[in-house]
């Protein structure tokens, strides 16, 4: 996400912006998806929580970070480091992690929960609301 951040920021200012604000609002519930199981577990170390929330939510700055040193010192025409290939680069990642760990784990954890419609509705629901923002941005 960081790649995707300095990578569209260095192209302009207007879709540095757009990128950015997106990943931002998806890592409000990324934060809290790693808070809460660490705050289930520890009760007693609500800064633990926290702590380890934030190491995660460093990583994004820092890999923004790495990509501005390798995009600046990189042939800006090499046809490797054009913004679409990046960006694809950077979908694809998502796209596997999505598919190989969060579909397997969320069907387990609907397998054993005693109202496992909520996972297909949740599904439905993050579907709809990516294709309702993506026709808001056109």
């Amino acid at each position: 996400e960081g790649f995707a951040v300095a990578a569209s920021a260095l192209e302009s200012d207007r879709l540095g912006l757009a990128v950015t604000t997106g990943i931002m609002i998806h890592n409000i519930p990324e934060g809290i998806a790693i808070a809460v199981p660490c705050l289930a577990a520890r009760p007693d170390r609500p800064l633990l929580s926290f702590a380890l929330a934030s190491a995660s939510g460093m990583a994004e700055p820092l890999g923004a970070a790495l990509t501005l040193f390798v995009l600046k010192e990189a042939e800006h025409s090499s046809l490797l480091f054009r913004m679409e290939n990046i960006l694809a680069s950077v979908a694809g990642i998502m796209v596997a992690v999505a598919v190989n760990e969060l579909l397997p784990e969320g069907t387990h954890q609907a397998s054993q929960s005693d109202k496992p419609w909520t996972f297909p509705l949740g599904l439905i629901c993050g579907v709809a609301i990516m294709v309702f923002t993506e026709l808001l941005l056109q």
